[in-house]
């Protein structure tokens, strides 16, 4: 409707123009007019508020490649890192920021895919900071984060949009603010291609003090990896209940979301153990807590 003031489409002030003709552009501007105002709308709706792409991604991202495949874990094979960026690229560049879905990430996990040792799987919520220690001292697990597709991406942002190629740095959606967006959909998609990957024995870390429940029914554990779990493969898990080290103690073996979680592991025919406060992990929380209760030697961890 911007510019029907500046046209005289009656039928008398404008020969050129039937009755019929004129009312059909007036219905045409009319329904023009409404679709401008809906784009507008949708655009608004478009203006998220998390963070945009991180600085200089791709540099980040290839550079990362190159130190893994050439320090890290030479074993994980050879790799073309710019074919792993491109890929990756092409997961999210040019659509929707919440129109992602995890099959759009399949080449770039296909490409940068390679073994996890049998016995090295490791799955955790609530706990990254802890598994990361554990990891890094006793190099006898692999967590997701540590294979070639985490270490890539690991705690890095982005996302595209529909005007132009490329990640967006201005702005992203978060991870709740809709279901398919980039981060979700490809942590969702990573996370289950792990999980696949598990054989022989496997470690689960859960926050026995989390705010909501250890086993919690909105995680990527609950929701992805554990159903991708079976005893065809996975021979025994081993189940870690961690209390951060000023407590509180919410959750135990046995308790609450946990035992839940033990009896799902029943029905899918899994043997398990479960520990509270397993003491090799708990005596990395005391470092620079030496002098708490559950710290001292010769006394059972307890909160």
């Amino acid at each position: 409707m911007f510019f029907l003031n500046s046209l005289q489409l009656t039928g008398k002030g404008n020969p050129r123009c039937t009755a019929a003709a004129c009312d059909l552009l007036l219905l045409g501007l009319m329904l023009l007019s409404h679709t401008e105002r809906t784009l507008a709308k949708d655009n608004a709706k478009a203006v998220w508020k998390g963070k945009g792409s991180t600085a200089n991604l791709k540099e980040i991202m290839t550079g990362r490649c190159f130190n893994y495949i050439g320090t890290i874990n030479p074993n994980a094979g050879n790799k073309d890192c710019s074919k792993l960026w491109e890929a990756f690229l092409r997961a999210f560049s040019s659509k929707d920021p919440c129109n992602v879905t995890q099959e759009d990430y399949k080449p770039f996990l296909d490409l940068a895919d390679h073994d996890i040792p049998a016995n090295q799987s490791i799955f955790w919520s609530q706990s990254k900071g802890l598994i990361f220690q554990y990891s890094d001292i006793t190099e006898k697990v692999m967590p997701l984060e540590s294979t070639l597709i985490g270490s890539m991406t690991d705690n890095l942002n982005w996302c595209g949009k529909l005007s132009s190629p490329g990640p967006n740095f201005e702005a992203c959606p978060e991870w709740k603010d809709c279901k398919n967006n980039s981060i979700s959909s490809f942590w969702k998609a990573a996370s289950e291609n792990y999980a696949k990957k598990a054989h022989g024995e496997v470690t689960v870390m859960l926050n026995g003090s989390a705010r909501d429940n250890a086993f919690r029914k909105n995680s990527i554990f609950r929701e992805i990896e554990l159903g991708k779990l079976d005893n065809k493969h996975v021979t025994f898990i081993h189940l870690w209940i961690m209390d951060n080290i000023d407590g509180p103690d919410k959750e135990s073996c046995g308790v609450g979301s946990v035992a839940e979680l033990e009896t799902i592991l029943k029905e899918k025919k899994i043997k398990y153990s479960c520990k509270d406060n397993y003491r090799p992990v708990r005596m990395l929380q005391c470092v620079g807590k030496s002098d708490h209760q559950s710290c001292k030697l010769g006394t059972e961890p307890k909160v």
